[in-house]
């Protein structure tokens, strides 16, 4: 299942771009706007081919917070039930989070330099998703920090949970904060033609396939990898177990070893007494 989603997904990602690039209103040249301050910088919006970015890069954002919600779904469900499954589930989602974040900060630059002229501007929507990014990494950073594993498990699992009030709120901000330059991408009122929604459903679509076939596949390498460390944990306390129990053992027959010499000692002292009053009696003359 999981080969055969990833094809049919990179095959729908495929079709968005090129139906992108050819049949897609094309947004080319260089229409300026008037020119507006973002953060105390001038920009101008010049829309090039930013248009064309959003057709991956909104989907690709999605799968980003989709999955930070799976990760914090499962996080919760192991700080209730304590299922160590759950925690493998709760890293794997992180982990394919962590890939659509790092792909979405890297269109999104993209996006930001053909639309404003600039690579980056500290705007709510770029400000709260780049703190959500070093959210995913403080959470890997924090899983190699201690060495318990219930310890690591705990942990992790409450940072994600924190960490995901980030995930509603930069996906929101743009509604909530008005000063925001970010476009809206959501709206009720969008319209957009056949030509422009259906290469942007089909990438939507390929996205959130490929995402879960990433997320099933490291979900089995993670599971295998966490049984695997389980078993080397077990046959560590096995050998320490079985290293105390020879010690014991031989520190047993230390003791009956010593018991016996001790016991061979008092006899032999015993027999010394018994026979040295009858060598040593005077000869008769």
């Amino acid at each position: 299942m999981v080969p055969a989603l990833l094809v049919l997904g990179a095959l729908l990602i495929a079709t968005d771009v090129v139906w992108t690039f050819t049949l897609a209103p094309l947004v080319q040249g260089a229409r300026l706007s008037e020119s507006v301050v973002i953060a105390g910088q001038m920009v101008t919006t010049k829309l090039l081919l930013s248009q064309k970015i959003f057709y991956l890069h909104v989907p690709v954002a999605i799968a980003s917070f989709v999955f930070m919600g799976v990760a914090a779904y499962h996080a919760l469900r192991f700080l209730v039930t304590k299922d160590r499954a759950r925690d493998v589930r709760s890293r794997t989602a992180m982990q394919v989070t962590l890939v659509f974040i790092v792909a979405t900060m890297i269109s999104g630059d993209l996006w930001t330099r053909f639309e404003w002229g600039v690579w980056w501007v500290w705007e709510p929507r770029l400000t709260t998703y780049f703190i959500l990014m070093l959210l995913v990494i403080g959470y890997f950073v924090l899983r190699n920090a201690l060495d318990d594993p219930e310890k690591i498990a705990r942990f992790a699992a409450v940072f994600c949970v924190v960490s995901f009030v980030d995930a509603p709120i930069s996906f929101l901000i743009t509604r909530l904060v008005p000063s925001s330059v970010h476009p809206v991408v959501f709206r009720t009122d969008s319209g957009l033609p056949p030509l422009m929604l259906i290469p942007f459903l089909l990438g939507m679509a390929g996205v959130l396939m490929v995402a879960f076939a990433l997320y099933r596949y490291a979900l089995r390498v993670n599971a295998a990898a966490d049984e695997v460390e389980e078993l080397k944990r077990r046959l560590e306390d096995f050998d320490s177990a079985a290293s105390r129990a020879a010690a014991a053992e031989a520190l047993e027959r230390l003791r009956t070893k010593a018991a016996t010499v001790v016991a061979d000692g008092r006899d032999g002292a015993s027999c010394a007494a018994v026979v040295s009053p009858a060598t040593n009696e005077p000869e008769e003359g």
